[in-house]
This record gives structure tokens, C-alpha cells and sequence, in this order.
């Protein structure tokens, strides 16, 4: 395994212990009010502006700087590099890319949790919303392993890389 790969996912583990641990207080704060009454819609908006969004741009603002890591890329001595003028355009499609399937997966979760309290069988829609994440995350990590941990196929897509840092 080289170098980049190994940084990447240690990088990685570090970002989600972060996002484990703001995870661990909205679920706190969660437990302490009555969101079980939202609704569908109420549910994945709250969702998203109290997870998603804040952890999109976590990761957004932060490669975007001019440090262009992550906590966790940072520790690891690795940044994300543009490939183009458009370095904060491009490092945002990069993570809209990146969490397009955390955000489906989160959409499909809400709905088979709402299937399974009217006691319905679930449309094949809902099983789409939570496969087609996981299929497409499979793929980002064996692009990953592909490039050798320079690029991933969202990196692709958005003409960024990684890359190790000189000491």
C-alpha cells in the first residue's frame, strides 16, 4: 500500500472522529427535545442543516483554505491540490461529490424508518436511495486504490488531487 493511500485513510479517520464526536452531541442535544413528531420533509432538513451541511463545510472551508487540509489531512501531512485556476469551485464539487451519497443515504433512511412504522413494504425507490450510496462509495474508495491515493473519481470529476506535503 503506498504512502498517499495509507495517509488518506488515516486522514480520514481522523476527519471522522471529528464528525463521530459532533455526532455524539447533536445526538445528546436530539434526545433532550422532541424531534420523533417531525415530519418526512421537517426530518430531512433538520438533518441536513445540523449534520450534513455543517460537516460539508467542515471539509469545504477547510481544503478551500490556504492550507488546503483538513484536521485530519493536515496531521497527515497530505492537502487536496487544484489542478485549475477555480480552486474554490473546484474543491466544491469535489465535496458535493463526495457527500451527494451520504445526503441520499440519509434520505433513504428516513423513508424506511417511515415505512416501517405504517407497517408498508417499502418502494423500490427507497431501497435505490440506500444501496446506490453505498455502491457509489465502494467505487470512490476502489478509484482511490486505483490512482494510488493522488486522485479518487470525485477528485477526477472536479480536477483535484492529493498530495503529500514537502517538509
Amino acid at each position: 500500500m503506498s504512502k498517499l493511500i495509507l495517509n488518506r485513510i488515516l486522514a480520514f479517520a481522523l476527519d471522522y472522529l471529528i464528525i463521530i464526536g459532533y455526532g455524539m452531541v447533536l445526538f445528546a442535544i436530539t434526545t433532550t427535545i422532541s424531534v420523533a413528531s417531525l415530519s418526512l420533509l421537517e426530518g430531512q432538513i433538520v438533518g441536513f442543516i445540523s449534520l450534513t451541511l455543517p460537516v460539508f463545510l467542515y471539509f469545504y472551508l477547510m481544503e478551500k483554505s490556504s492550507l488546503a487540509a483538513t484536521l485530519g489531512k493536515r496531521v497527515m501531512n497530505i492537502s487536496v491540490q487544484t489542478n485549475t485556476e477555480n480552486n474554490s469551485q473546484r474543491v466544491l464539487l469535489r465535496n458535493i461529490l463526495k457527500f451527494i451519497p451520504w445526503e441520499i443515504a440519509h434520505l433513504g433512511v428516513h423513508w424506511i424508518i417511515y415505512y416501517s412504522g405504517i407497517d408498508k413494504a417499502p418502494p423500490v425507490w427507497v431501497w435505490v436511495a440506500l444501496i446506490l450510496p453505498q455502491v457509489t462509495v465502494l467505487g470512490y474508495i476502489l478509484s482511490i486504490i486505483l490512482y494510488k491515493g493522488e486522485s479518487s473519481l470525485y477528485d477526477k470529476i472536479a480536477n483535484t488531487s492529493i498530495v503529500l506535503n514537502q517538509h
